[in-house]
């Protein structure tokens, strides 16, 4: 009788951001580009999205 295959435990994503790093990226972002389509574009590049520069930094409201 087979054994079943279980796959590996997931490991965490080493370069994975956090909330408050996506915020500060954004926002870091959206002050040095010259204009909304700029803005768009390094966003899309750097795998941010427009409403990460949005949310409240971690422990505020």
């Amino acid at each position: 009788m087979r054994q079943p295959k279980v796959a590996p435990p997931r490991q965490p994503d080493p370069f994975a951001l956090s909330r408050e790093q996506r915020r500060r990226g954004a926002r870091v972002v959206a002050s040095a580009a010259d204009d909304a389509g700029d803005c768009a574009r390094l966003l899309a590049i750097l795998g941010l999205n427009p409403a990460d520069g949005l949310t409240a930094p971690e422990g505020r409201l």
